[in-house]
């Protein structure tokens, strides 16, 4: 049935027609902002885009700092589709499966889920991000017991470009399942959810200030001494802030004070920055020792307690990322840690004292357990497996794009660093508006991460390697991609995962930001 062009328009933000990133890294004017709320609507935007020739992108809260959202054509924003539909509760009580529309932002159902007394089991640094995206990008938290936050997911439905929906899970259509659990957006639109919640906890968290190369010295055992565990590094301190947390029924604490928690102290951090990158840059590892100072204290309290605090999940495993940011973060293997991390720090020093670059704090040192046993196992045998810590997973599969390495899986025994994946992230803030320059160190950065067979996130803002391009991104940090190492980084898997879009949606209908697309190697 012929769709008329004002049966799209209707469905238009009347306020909304600048698309931007949170971080305002990129803008763009799509010719129509489509805010549907029903599946109805969804269909007809899908038969309009055939009809009229157009593509289609679909946005969440924009979190992701790089251009992967950006399109010239009809950029579709879930916010009105964002229903709970259903629960279903295991007979076990160990945990409840959700029904959800996937615009619906991590917060909202947050809220929705503590009222029934549930709660998600692992989450990002933030929860602004909806259902559908923290999907699409691969988001994951730290944790040696938990992996991606997909993780989490028992099945997926899609809107095709033919119109039609599919619900796929690890039983049905196991590899579109697969390619949907990370499908940067480009493989259909996802608009229903189930998601694996469990009774509500509480987290009881320990905050210590351990010394740099105290933190290499005890790498082997600190990642899997408690069940949430990360790092904050602050390289021109030499020291870092090691958070470990386990679940708990505590009844809440007070907050940790925090002196950039305060409206004054959080200005007064963002005009220095503001000052190291527009005034006088040697100031940035005066800056980083100032606020340290402020925010944690000095001296270490490893293996003294720390700071304790008791908050619910939601407090307890989200962070406050300050400012506006570039966000460069890469995977790789958990084991090579200590190297690497010895060779950004070197790298950072050697730049400091020639004046080449200086880079912001922290950097985000975090893990994640991405390892999948070679068949699907039953919540109850992962469970067993684990010793009843971490996840009770809604699937065990790979996603086909999933960036992280491939690691052994541990069937029997404790789980082990050989088993984790670490995530390394260069964070650069943006005080004000300022873009800090980020070329040289972004550069010197990727070159560490490649050598120990890292890949980066997907939706950061890597800058990546083209032999048509070798000089755009050590210079200005501009992305160049990953389309000309995309076959050897992802194999067979990357292969799988494009023809399934190509036979889901040959006519590239749902194919919007189509640039980066072609810039990264997911279409040629």
């Amino acid at each position: 049935m012929p769709v008329s062009m004002e049966d799209v328009r209707v469905l238009a933000s009347p306020t909304r027609t600048i698309h931007h990133t949170w971080a305002l890294t990129f803008f763009c004017r799509p010719e129509l902002y489509l805010q549907p709320s029903s599946i109805e609507q969804l269909q007809t935007i899908v038969r309009a885009a055939h009809q009229f020739k157009k593509t289609v992108t679909v946005t969440g809260s924009g979190h992701s700092p790089s251009d992967i959202t950006m399109t010239k054509d009809w950029l579709i924003n879930l916010d009105n589709f964002n229903n709970v539909l259903s629960f279903s509760g295991h007979e076990s009580g160990l945990f409840t499966d959700v029904r959800v529309e996937a615009g619906i932002r991590i917060y909202q159902l947050n809220a929705v889920l503590s009222s029934r007394g549930l709660a998600l089991q692992n989450l990002g640094s933030i929860s602004d991000q909806s259902v559908a995206g923290i999907i699409s990008t691969g988001t994951h938290g730290s944790s040696a017991y938990h992996g991606l936050v997909s993780q989490q997911i028992v099945d997926i439905t899609l809107l095709l470009a033919s119109g039609d929906l599919l619900t796929v899970s690890p039983t049905v259509q196991p590899d579109l399942f697969r390619a949907a659990m990370l499908s940067l957006g480009k493989l259909g639109i996802i608009t229903h959810v189930t998601v694996r919640a469990v009774p509500s906890f509480t987290i009881h968290s320990f905050q210590e200030i351990i010394d740099f190369d105290k933190l290499l010295e005890d790498w082997a055992t600190i990642w899997t001494s408690k069940e949430y565990v990360r790092v904050w590094w602050f390289p021109y301190s030499r020291k870092c802030i090691l958070w470990r947390a386990q679940k708990s029924g505590k009844s809440l604490s007070a907050p940790r004070e925090s002196f950039y928690g305060t409206w004054l102290g959080r200005k007064l951090y963002e005009s220095l920055l503001w000052f190291a990158i527009r005034i006088y840059k040697p100031a940035m590892p005066a800056v980083e020792r100032f606020v340290f100072r402020r925010q944690y204290g000095w001296e270490s309290t490893y293996g003294q307690g720390g700071s304790e605090a008791v908050q619910n999940s939601v407090d307890g495993l989200n962070m406050d990322c300050l400012f506006r940011q570039f966000v460069n973060e890469w995977a790789l293997p958990l084991k090579h840690g200590v190297e690497v991390l010895k060779l950004v720090d070197r790298a950072v020093t050697n730049a400091a004292d020639s004046g080449e670059y200086y880079v912001h704090a922290p950097i985000e040192v975090r893990c994640s357990n991405c390892s999948t046993p070679e068949k699907d196992s039953t919540p109850f045998e992962i469970i067993e497996m684990s010793g009843g810590i971490g996840a009770i997973p809604g699937n065990t599969l790979r996603p086909l794009l999933d960036y992280s390495p491939v690691v052994p899986y541990s069937h029997t025994g404790p789980i082990s660093n050989e088993n984790l994946t670490l995530y390394l992230n260069a964070t650069m803030y943006r005080p004000f508006g300022h873009d800090p320059p980020i070329g040289q160190w972004y550069s010197e950065f990727e070159q560490i991460m490649v050598a120990y067979r890292g890949k980066p996130h997907w939706a950061k803002n890597f800058i990546g390697t083209s032999p048509e391009k070798t000089n755009a991104g050590p210079t200005t940090g501009e992305m160049v991609g990953l389309a000309s190492v995309f076959q050897d980084w992802y194999g067979d898997d990357g292969q799988k995962f494009k023809a399934i879009r190509e036979k889901l949606d040959p006519d590239g209908i749902l194919f919007g930001g189509r640039e980066w697309a072609v810039r990264n190697g997911i279409i040629c």
